[in-house]
């Protein structure tokens, strides 16, 4: 038994016709009648009913073509990966992330892929989780990263980062130098003017949820799906917000804003990276997610994201059950006790 054997079988059973296998294939129907036979000797039995409409495969030959389809596709999978794994590989892939993630790690994303691999390309698209779901399910992207997304029959979901997040507010009275305030409390936010992104939001939907279970209704002054526009409303007083650090480092560090955690536990935001299930993960695509994996790993230590890889025991984080994560994730830097 050969490939080409293999494959000749394989197009005759999608065909559902010899004749019309062999005009795909560009060979004699005599000669691949005698080649599926041979195979047919060689497995001891009949793969094909022949009959007035064609063929049709038989129980073994059903088996048959099951295993040949994982073999093929196997075989494929490694040429991919083998030729992912050289310098010269082509391609694209499509990345997509969350706006309060591309601006701290965008573009060492990018810079990252083009070293490892110049001839292909990673193009980037920023939106919202909700609209990165869609994207993704709808496989109009190759895997995004989102917040708080469950595996599904159409999404494998695998966790990357318990990210936490913060209130957001102008540099405190006291002066630019001053310490960062104490923690806060959900019930706060009933007093205080919020900008937030809608509630279809990734970001949204963790704090809506934290606060119904508190019986807290933020007073929220005004909905504005752009991260970069919460921040200015939020630099000029008008309220304040809800983000992940990362989203924040740079005014921070430049002291246009300041960030207080959060006392609540629940205030922490699950990141996933999310892949098509029905779309074949490509080894450009697992190295994408590699180097994602890489730089979340990088950039905790150097706070400029602030949350968990992994659990207190060191095993990797698991996905949310009940909206709370499995195993116990320790605390991160700058979260509340």
């Amino acid at each position: 038994m050969d490939l080409l054997e293999i494959r000749y079988f394989m197009e005759v059973a999608a065909a559902g016709s010899l004749s019309r296998a062999a005009v795909r294939l560009g060979v004699s129907q005599p000669a691949l009648s005698r080649q599926i036979g041979r195979l047919e000797a060689e497995l001891r039995g009949p793969l094909l009913y022949r009959h007035g409409r064609g063929v049709s495969l038989t129980a073994a030959g059903q088996r048959f073509l099951e295993v040949s389809q994982s073999v093929v596709q196997q075989l494929s999978d490694v040429r991919e990966e083998l030729a992912a794994g050289a310098p010269d590989a082509v391609g694209q892939v499509t990345l997509g992330i969350p706006p309060s993630l591309s601006a701290s790690m965008g573009a060492d994303l990018a810079l990252c892929f083009a070293a490892e691999f110049p001839r292909a390309r990673l193009r980037i698209r920023e939106a919202f989780s909700a609209v990165l779901l869609e994207w993704t399910e709808a496989q109009r992207i190759d895997l995004a990263v989102l917040y708080d997304a469950r595996s599904s029959p159409s999404l494998i979901a695998t966790p990357l980062l318990l990210e936490d997040l913060f209130l957001v507010e102008p540099p405190a009275a006291a002066g630019p130098e001053a310490a960062p305030g104490p923690p806060v409390r959900l019930a706060e936010l009933a007093g205080r003017d919020c900008v937030l992104p809608g509630p279809e939001n990734g970001l949204r939907r963790v704090l809506d949820s934290a606060c119904a279970a508190e019986g807290v209704r933020p007073r929220v002054l005004t909905e504005v799906d752009c991260v970069a526009a919460l921040k200015q409303l939020v630099e000029r007083g008008v309220g304040t917000t809800v983000l992940p650090f990362g989203a924040v480092h740079r005014e921070v560090k430049d002291q246009r804003l300041r960030v207080r955690p959060f006392a609540s536990p629940a205030m922490r935001a699950l990141l996933v990276i999310a892949t098509p299930s029905n779309k074949p993960v490509t080894p450009l695509v697992r190295a994408a997610v590699r180097i994602i994996q890489a730089e979340v790993e990088r950039l905790v230590p150097l706070d400029v994201l602030r949350g968990v890889t992994r659990n207190l025991d060191g095993s990797p984080l698991r996905p949310r059950q009940g909206g709370v994560e499995e195993g116990g994730a320790a605390p991160a830097a700058g979260a509340a006790p």
